[in-house]
């Protein structure tokens, strides 16, 4: 073995296998990151400051449907609302792909393997267009069953359907923008994802109100109108994606070193990071549709309230989300630099800065409730248990950031399963919880919304203590 060999090997602490062709494969001299180099602190801003900016937006592609549709009547805005507990299914499903690309990718470029993170993404589009297009066929089946179940009826059915037919048709646009934007960020690049994002939002705020009440030559489709813009936009962001990729050091490779199409090896690898997360997401959001069923028998008020109040929440989970990218990519990197340690110190900087966010975005919660939930609705019974909801879970909302900071640390390391053994469980026992708290003590939905805030804390710490084990810093991919 030669010397550059050797020392290949040394700096290379992930799995390559013992097979022939993965030998060949075996990474280039090591290029470092600058962000293995700068301050741990510069490097978590220069993350997290443009993927926040990212998660906003998608925020505002809710929060901007929630709006317009609001407009409609609280039916209309309750179905809506429960569609997107469906959609929020699929996209967790779509975790599937986008964790394991953010850390494989990360990994990768952290050991200066730059055509080896191509072939990562390359496949990850034929992965991702796999999954969406098998569920797109699976959803369009089950939707009308899935929602009679959820206890919809009416008008509020009607837009539900009305409105996740038309994002089943167009899922594979949301799909593979999942899998494109974790591709940016392995890569250490949060900026191009925050530019492409901003683009496609400024689009889906233009055709919304032009599809949802038909101005000028377009046909008034209201709740069906709101997807319709949802999926062209996403639609953009891939194109563009696709674009932008094609001028990277990382450049996007479809085939592998055999010149086959689809490897099916890396395929796994990528699914098997991703799994756990993906599960753990898709039952997070099946319970919110048992949430939903329970929370029916108190009125369309309440379940518009938990739609509104979810999507008002996901300013604080989005800026989690923003800290949990840099934590991923950091820990990703670091470890394919052999530097676990500074990884870790990662981390707990991510955690402290969410934490002081939140602490803030809780005191607006509480006192400032229903004139937040004012501004998208005026009926009085949405606002009354809208601010209610946030009232109660701004208790214990830091604990969110322990819960997304530490999930997104565990992917960027590649050890995804701790996540899903801590967070499904206690997920899940808010529907016995809920149970007792809103029927049994007669609490109605404020007992839905105190299951709620408590299981958040307990994830968080929970979390946080297996996270201090330190058995990630171990972990293959």
């Amino acid at each position: 073995m030669s010397k550059e060999s050797t020392i290949q090997t040394k700096n290379t602490p992930y799995d390559w296998h013992s097979s022939p062709e993965a030998a060949n494969l075996l990474p280039g001299p090591v290029d470092e990151s600058e962000l293995i180099r700068i301050p741990l602190s510069r490097a978590i801003f220069r993350l997290a400051g443009p993927a926040i900016g990212s998660m906003l937006f998608i925020m505002v592609f809710g929060l901007v449907d929630a709006w317009w549709v609001g407009k409609l009547g609280a039916e209309e805005l309750a179905g809506v609302s429960a569609a997107s507990f469906i959609l929020w299914a699929l996209q967790s499903i779509a975790m599937l792909v986008e964790t394991g690309v953010n850390a494989m990718v990360a990994r990768f470029v952290g050991a200066g393997d730059y055509r080896r993170a191509g072939l990562v993404i390359g496949q990850s589009v034929f992965l991702g267009s796999f999954i969406a297009l098998f569920n797109s066929g699976i959803g369009l089946l089950v939707q009308k069953a899935t929602f009679v179940k959820m206890g919809l009826s009416g008008v509020v059915l009607s837009s539900a359907m009305d409105y996740m037919t038309i994002v089943l048709y167009g899922l594979i646009t949301i799909f593979l923008a999942f899998g494109l934007d974790a591709a940016f960020r392995g890569m250490g690049d949060t900026k191009t994802p925050l530019k492409i994002i901003g683009v496609g939002l400024t689009f889906n705020m233009i055709l919304d109100p032009v599809l949802i009440f038909g101005l000028g030559p377009f046909p008034r489709m209201e709740a069906a109108g709101a997807a319709l813009a949802t999926v062209l936009a996403h639609a953009l962001v891939v194109v563009w994606s696709f674009l932008l990729l094609r001028r990277r050091k990382v450049k996007m490779i479809f085939r592998d070193e055999k010149s086959q199409l689809f490897n099916f090896d890396l395929m796994w690898r990528i699914s098997k990071i991703g799994a756990p997360i993906a599960v753990n997401g898709f039952l997070f959001s099946l319970s919110y549709m048992i949430l939903t069923r329970l929370i029916t028998d108190f009125g369309p008020e309440s379940l518009a309230a938990l739609g509104l109040g979810h999507r008002i929440e996901g300013m604080s989970y989005y800026v989690a989300v923003g800290f949990s990218v840099a934590a991923a990519t950091l820990v990703g990197q670091h470890l394919g630099a052999n530097k676990p340690d500074r990884a870790e110190q990662a981390v707990w900087l991510n955690v402290l800065y969410i934490s002081i966010f939140l602490i803030f975005i809780s005191f607006i919660f509480f006192f400032f409730g229903s004139t937040i939930i004012r501004f998208f609705v005026d009926d009085p019974a949405v606002v009354r248990e809208g601010a209610l909801y946030l009232k109660i879970i701004a208790i214990f909302e830091v604990f969110l950031g322990f819960e997304i900071v530490l999930e997104g640390a565990f992917g960027g390391a590649g050890n995804s399963l701790p996540p899903m053994l801590i967070s499904a469980p206690l997920t899940w026992t808010r529907i016995p919880l809920s149970l007792v708290l809103a029927y049994t003590l007669g609490l109605g939905s404020t007992g839905i919304w105190l299951s709620i805030s408590l299981t958040t804390a307990l994830k968080g710490l929970v979390l946080a203590f297996w996270f201090r084990r330190g058995h990630w810093k171990t972990k293959k991919v």
